[in-house]
């Protein structure tokens, strides 16, 4: 048990009178109260800054917060950004200071190393959510700009509001929109129990509501920035099981050239979907990666039966 010393001056405190006696105060007699006030900051509050700093303690303080707190402000060292604590994404920032980051980096270092990125591109985030991704990669400084397009409601004023916390409209567009192969309006299912990111152009288990919102192809997001599409260098696409019809997309306009980095869905499109979607990734692209093993560098695919049985893995490809 820590022992507490308390050292006291031998003269009395002159500057204090009581008004009645006109008597000079000791320190003894100044002491109940500023014992009482040690004590609580000895035994209370400092033990609980200290707990709610560590990993358990904001656990706590996430499942704790008062029904009516639906955001909370992190500073995350290099950045600030606002989170709906609840959510899973929101949770892991609290967390852990981030949601994939580090696997954000990975990415984006392995495509520099091997001269993919020029340092002065831009990069489309598809699916941006509140917008963890779109400032990763504006800090990775591989790009001038990053255009991040949401299509959820909720989630884009986030990610509107994360831009604006860090004063990067220079930096990063957002755009309140759908990814979709033709332009137009399309229904968007939601899914807002617990999964901010969980929202989807497909019908999936869980959703509890849809909304309209607007559709736009990357042809157009590009066009409607005045982006030249050669400075387009990195996609990072993450759209809940529609990322086929996207990816036959955004090969068609910008060539299989251009990396992209996407979410291999089976669980969502079913087996015989993803074995067509595999075919279509090895006549178009020349190397198809996973960086689910150790080491900086990602593997080459070659297992191609088992990623058709994987409810999900996060793939890289292109084309040399």
């Amino acid at each position: 048990m820590a022992t507490a010393y308390f050292i006291y001056p031998r003269q009395p405190i002159t500057r204090y009178k009581r008004p009645s006696d006109n008597v000079n105060l000791t320190p003894q007699d100044l002491m109940p109260g500023k014992l009482e006030t040690y004590l609580i900051d000895a035994i209370r509050n400092k033990p609980l800054k200290k707990f709610f700093k560590g990993k358990q303690g904001r656990k706590v303080l996430s499942k704790a917060l008062p029904e009516d707190v639906i955001a909370v402000t992190v500073r995350a060292g290099d950045h600030k950004i606002m989170v709906d604590p609840r959510d899973l994404v929101g949770r892991s920032v609290l967390l852990h200071g981030s949601w994939g980051r580090d696997g954000t980096n990975r990415v984006v270092e392995y495509l520099t190393r091997i001269g993919k990125l020029r340092g002065h591109g831009v990069a489309l985030n598809l699916g941006a959510n509140i917008g963890c991704q779109a400032l990763y990669l504006k800090l990775t400084d591989q790009f001038d700009k990053v255009i991040a397009v949401e299509a959820a409601p909720q989630n884009f004023e986030f990610l509107r509001t994360n831009i604006h916390l860090n004063d990067w409209a220079a930096e990063i567009t957002p755009i309140h929109a759908a990814v979709y192969t033709e332009d137009g309006t399309i229904e968007l299912h939601l899914k807002e129990d617990d999964v901010s990111g969980g929202h989807s152009l497909l019908n999936l288990p869980g959703n509890t509501r849809s909304v309209n919102v607007t559709a736009l192809t990357v042809g157009s997001i590009a066009r409607r920035e005045n982006i030249n599409f050669e400075d387009i260098e990195f996609v990072w696409m993450d759209i809940e099981g529609f990322d086929f019809d996207i990816l036959q997309d955004i090969n068609r306009t910008f060539g299989s050239r251009l990396p992209v980095f996407f979410e291999f869905s089976p669980r969502f499109i079913g087996e015989e979907k993803a074995r067509e979607f595999i075919t279509y990734l090895r006549e178009n692209y020349t190397s198809i990666l996973d960086f689910k093993g150790p080491g900086a560098d990602p593997s080459q695919v070659t297992d191609f039966e088992t990623l058709a049985k994987t409810p999900q893995q996060d793939l890289l490809v292109f084309s040399d």
